[in-house]
């Protein structure tokens, strides 16, 4: 039986490209990705036309919402990738992590522990008290001179795109963690890994069982080492899957728009990229790469008004040039052209360089998902308000000035101010310009984890507007004071 371990950056564009190539070559007969097994099923949903990221899989616990854990992909995510290659050549796609539910028992054991034990008063912090680990990947971008293990690894692994060399970049890959596994060097999650690891190995072995024969996984680059010999973990497998917590807990999982701002590693996600907007630019950018990004950062600039002309970028990309021979790189990465941006365009003023840093670097991209994807009510009745009230989700804020006078106008204010009740907030009430007690202003700012708390509050009701009418009563009955109640009035 085949195994093939690709091990990957989660969102790297050179990974995706090399998996799809892999892929093509190989042919399996099974793809697996990390993830937990809960979301198998929602795996087979990309590839529809009306799914378009960035997009995430919201995996939560059906009896407590906030209780939720997000699996976010671009285009350029690997596993996004394997997951349209399985899919669009009907072959069996299964995620395989430690489940949900499993994770989610834990968390919730090890709250109660935290609860019920005593406070230790000459040291309360002693119990977080962990010891100070590295970045695995940080011990080879010191050797290679780099000034963080993202610039390495995107240097090395996720700007090569040429055809046939994708055995190579996976067997660099895998040798790169071997060695700093072999080698005793840990990650932060240590724990926390050993489990998901074994598990992993456990659903890969239940796939050969069932007589697949030709095996390919993707995986983060630092599990691969542990996934390709399965006999060897065997029996010790088996204790550490004995010792998982017993759970009972129901888990939902459902599609929801991201953005590319919540894909940076700036808004704390962990498996972030430092552009998403760059990485979306590779992907798509077949020849030319680095000429047509440095156009599109001079379009940017004059969008704001500020002069940049061609010579500016031909001047730019010849000190990208020359910094990346100084720095003994074979070819330009995202680092150079920035710093002769900010030289060049920018007269080394890096206020200029921030204008067009959201805009450009991050980009202002959310994504859209499949209206027929299983919701609860509540969801799909806010889904279809603001559908008939033209209300769009943005990856931007923007403002609605609304006359209390025009019908669609007030219904946009009566939901807003439901919303409000719910603590459910997108729109936040702001001054309003014009004169007249009329008027209202509000400003939208989505955010994906509002919808947390949209499907948190689903037990109030079945619509927007039974769930307010409930949460006011709730707080009514709560409260014992008359001017909480003149307010709820």
């Amino acid at each position: 039986m085949a195994l093939t371990i690709l091990g990957i950056r989660h969102h790297g564009v050179g990974s995706a490209s090399k998996v799809r190539e892999m892929l093509e070559k190989l042919n399996p007969d099974m793809i697996m990705v990390e993830g937990p097994p809960e979301i198998s099923q929602m795996l087979q949903t990309i590839g529809n036309k009306d799914l378009k990221p960035p997009v995430s899989i919201m995996v939560y616990n059906s009896d407590l919402p906030k209780q939720s854990v997000f699996y976010p992909f671009a285009q350029y995510s690997p596993e996004w990738v394997a997951a349209s290659f399985g899919n669009e050549k009907n072959i069996p796609v299964r995620a395989i992590d430690l489940p949900a539910a499993v994770s989610f028992q834990q968390s919730l054991n090890k709250e109660s522990v935290r609860e019920n034990a005593e406070i230790d008063i000459e040291n309360p912090f002693e119990e977080i008290d962990k010891p100070f680990l590295k970045d695995p990947l940080s011990y080879l971008s010191e050797i290679a001179g780099f000034q963080s293990s993202e610039a390495w690894w995107e240097y090395n692994f996720e700007r090569n795109f040429e055809i046939g060399h994708s055995e190579s970049h996976f067997e660099a890959v895998f040798t790169a963690m071997d060695i700093l596994r072999s080698e005793g060097v840990t990650s932060y999650f240590e724990e926390e890994n050993v489990l998901r690891e074994a598990f992993m190995r456990e659903l890969i072995r239940q796939a050969q069982n069932e007589m697949h024969e030709n095996i390919v996984v993707v995986c983060g680059a630092w599990h691969a080492p542990a996934l390709i010999d399965l006999d060897k973990y065997g029996k010790e497998d088996a204790k550490l899957l004995k010792s998982l917590p017993k759970t009972k807990i129901k888990v939902a999982t459902t599609w929801i728009p991201w953005t590319n701002s919540r894909l940076s590693m700036f808004s704390g996600y962990g498996a972030g990229v430092s552009s998403p907007g760059w990485y979306e630019h590779q992907w798509k950018t077949k020849l030319d790469i680095e000429i047509r990004w440095l156009t599109k950062v001079a379009q940017n600039f004059r969008k704001k008004q500020v002069d940049v002309s061609s010579a500016h970028i031909i001047e730019t990309f010849r000190l990208a040039e020359g910094l990346a021979v100084l720095r003994n790189k074979s070819s330009i990465t995202l680092e150079e052209m920035t710093e002769s941006v900010n030289a060049v365009m920018c007269m080394g003023d890096t206020i200029k360089l921030n204008l067009i840093r959201e805009d450009l670097f991050v980009g202002k991209k959310i994504g859209k998902v499949p209206s027929d994807i299983p919701k609860v009510p509540l969801q799909e009745d806010f889904e279809r308000i603001i559908k008939r009230l033209r209300l769009p989700l943005q990856a931007n804020s923007k403002q609605y000035d609304l006359d209390l006078r025009k019908d669609i106008d007030l219904e946009r204010s009566i939901f807003l101010h439901r919303l409000e009740i719910l603590g459910i907030i997108w729109a936040k009430r702001t001054y309003s310009r014009t004169k007249g007690t009329f008027k209202e202003s509000w400003v939208l700012n989505w955010n994906p984890e509002m919808m947390i708390h949209l499907i948190d509050k689903s037990i109030l009701g079945n619509t927007i507007e039974d769930a307010a009418s409930a949460e006011i009563l709730l707080k009514s009955v709560d409260s014992n004071r008359v001017s909480e109640l003149s307010k709820f009035v």
